[in-house]
């Protein structure tokens, strides 16, 4: 398949639509081969509870394969065929952590969509979509742009959820005359570097494929301070919206949550790719109702929203 300009040609090993019960998967070379994916589950037992957020994390990443919006008999289907599915997708997993009654595990998974496009392109109900008219090349070309922003927006997200890592190094009682105990808490937080990779992988796989776009929309990102033309990409957006999109969440609030006591904390990074870059080392002192800290022995801190 070839289109009459040259910077839209887009061959038909780049990408492939399929439609299974009524809902269409859509994969171009946006699609990572891999996706790092933060998720929970519930379960009686701790092993269902992690089955659980597993299935969560392969639909989270199934997600970017469908770029229109949902039913609720869509989202089913989707549902039932991650179940069906799902076997193999998960390249590796670690579990965060894992507590409550009944048990809610967190998990850090590695999830591959493009195995599960694999999948379903041997299943008989599955309808692959190999037009080569020109509406067919039209449509193509519009999901294909679409992809890239839906993929993006994913990622941007992901940053909070997985891409951000707080290390607790000390916690101390401050002596005090107060009824609620007084904690001095000292902790880093840095990139994970299996996401900082990922994503920066990603960006600049964006900025190859944009680079002969309008720079009216142009996106600079730069996580480092060394090298002239590395550690930094230039964006073209192809539109105003998809600009905004990455600018609110390179800008938006970063947060702390002291999970054991439900306090947050904004870290106040101005720019989420500089925190490796300028470093984020704080002290605070918080204050806790003593019989919160009854049976705690260790405090958890996560990244995320508050």
């Amino acid at each position: 398949m070839a289109f009459a300009t040259k910077a839209n040609a887009i061959s038909p090993m780049d990408y492939v639509s399929l439609i299974i019960k009524g809902v269409e998967f859509f994969a171009s070379k946006s699609v990572p081969e891999e996706i790092t994916v933060t998720t929970k589950g519930i379960g009686e037992t701790q092993p269902i509870a992690i089955e659980n957020a597993l299935n969560m994390a392969v639909q989270n990443a199934v997600g970017v394969l469908i770029l229109s919006e949902q039913t609720v008999s869509g989202d089913k289907v989707v549902r039932d065929l991650v179940a069906q599915y799902s076997s193999g997708v998960v390249n590796s997993y670690k579990v965060k952590n894992c507590d409550g009654v009944p048990i809610t595990c967190e998990v850090v998974a590695k999830v591959s969509p493009m195995k599960f496009m694999r999948k379903l392109q041997g299943d008989s109900q599955t309808i692959q979509v190999n037009g080569n008219d020109l509406f067919m090349q039209h449509q193509t070309a519009k999901n294909a742009f679409l992809q890239k922003e839906v993929v993006t927006k994913y990622y941007m997200k992901q940053i909070r959820e997985s891409g951000l890592d707080v290390t607790i190094k000390s916690v101390k009682v401050v002596p005090s005359d107060s009824k609620n105990v007084r904690l001095a808490i000292n902790y880093e937080v840095k990139w994970n570097k299996e996401f900082k990779k990922e994503i920066i992988n990603f960006l600049e796989m964006l900025e190859r494929d944009t680079s002969n776009q309008n720079t009216r929309h142009q996106v600079y990102i730069q996580w480092a301070p060394t090298g002239f033309k590395e550690n930094r990409v230039y964006i073209n957006s192809f539109n105003e919206s998809y600009r905004k999109m990455m600018m609110h969440y390179i800008h938006k609030p970063t947060y702390v949550k002291y999970n054991d006591f439900g306090i947050c904390e904004d870290i106040q990074s101005k720019n989420v790719f500089t925190i490796d870059w300028y470093g984020i080392n704080r002290q605070t002192i918080i204050e806790v109702e003593p019989k919160k800290l009854k049976n705690i022995n260790k405090i958890s801190m996560s990244v995320g929203e508050c």
